[in-house]
């Protein structure tokens, strides 16, 4: 009763400590995964880290930091969620050496999202038939990549076009399970399925905001100010320890209007593409706020046309809002991640 007790104390400090926790960064992705494990049994925990123990990074990235107490078998299961991540070059690295390096050949960035564009005052919340075009000579996005991971982890496809040259096919199935953990997490981001699309503000390229990374918006007078992509990815939070994150996965699978059968959504849409709209539709309604959201540009905040007090403030109850709409997408993206991975090691 002790320990109980003193696990609600530390999930009840997790919600008071909110408006300074909340991000979609590792925090929010391992959030994810550890809500997932949760919901497997044990013979599918293990089965799950079978083929991640055939990682090509097992030891350097899956393993590392292990914390006392968590077995190998779990904090691989949660690193899984921001391998993908923790492969991107630095800034400064040499672009021509990527394509060789050990650890850096392997980041995707196209993969991490896909760019359905929202015009502001639009009435229609539907998926658009189309996305914008993608990067790079072979153009794909978030949702090809994730039914392309089903398929190679299911055994269901012919070839993996997008393997990574010189790996084992345990090797690569073991890099695709990272990318469904990952993706699974960004998917349920609304700016990583939407786009503002505006000729006059954004005159260049494909006229849009690139998933709010081109605007900046202040979340309240004093703050200083954010990308609004930025904004949206710290909402779950910064801190990635792992006790946080469990407490973070406790309150969420806790909260009596985030369990499975409070959330609709959850039982009407099955598929990657229905989970895109509704991430599309968030964009729409809370994240551009039905095209009433006020920023200001971050070029020319860059460019010191304008000061930090010129970048427009977010209206009142729009942080809690948006904090409250990470929490159910966060909650949801865990969910459907395990039956994504029942469906990969079997009930």
């Amino acid at each position: 009763m002790k320990r109980i007790a003193l696990r609600i104390l530390f999930v009840l400090a997790v919600a008071c400590w909110a408006t300074q926790l909340w991000a979609w960064n590792d925090a929010g992705h391992l959030t994810v995964a550890k809500i997932a494990y949760e919901r497997l049994n044990d013979r599918q925990r293990q089965t799950v880290a079978k083929l991640l123990s055939k990682h090509p990074h097992r030891d350097s990235i899956l393993l590392k930091d292990r914390p006392d107490g968590v077995s190998e078998n779990e904090w691989m299961f949660l690193r899984a969620a921001v391998w993908s991540d923790h492969v991107r070059a630095p800034k400064k690295f040499p672009r021509d050496e990527i394509a060789t390096h050990p650890i850096h050949k392997f980041h995707r960035g196209p993969w991490h999202y896909v760019n359905f564009p929202y015009h502001a005052g639009q009435n229609e919340s539907a998926l658009p038939a189309q996305a914008l075009l993608g990067e790079g000579d072979n153009p794909t996005h978030i949702l090809e990549q994730l039914e392309l991971s089903m398929n190679v982890l299911k055994g269901d496809a012919a070839a993996d076009t997008d393997r990574v040259a010189g790996i084992s096919d345990d090797e690569n199935k073991a890099v695709r399970l990272c990318w469904l953990f990952h993706l699974m997490g960004d998917l349920h981001q609304p700016l990583h399925v939407a786009t503002l699309v505006d000729e006059m503000k954004f005159p260049k390229g494909a006229h849009s905001d690139l998933g709010g990374n081109m605007v900046v918006i202040r979340s309240h007078i004093g703050a200083p100010p954010h990308k609004l992509h930025g904004f949206w990815d710290d909402r779950m939070g910064t801190d990635s320890h792992y006790p946080t994150v469990q407490g973070l996965a406790e309150m969420l699978t806790h909260d009596p209007h985030l369990k499975s059968d409070q959330l609709p959504e959850f039982a009407e849409h099955r598929d990657f593409k229905q989970w895109a709209a509704e991430s599309y539709a968030a964009a729409k309604a809370t994240v551009y706020r039905d095209g009433h959201l006020s920023f200001a540009l971050s070029d020319d905040l860059d460019r010191r046309r304008i000061t930090n007090d010129d970048v427009p403030v977010l209206p009142q109850g729009a942080e809690f809002t948006a904090n409250k709409l990470a929490r159910r997408r966060v909650t949801l993206a865990g969910y459907r991640l395990a039956e994504l991975l029942k469906q990969i090691v079997g009930e």
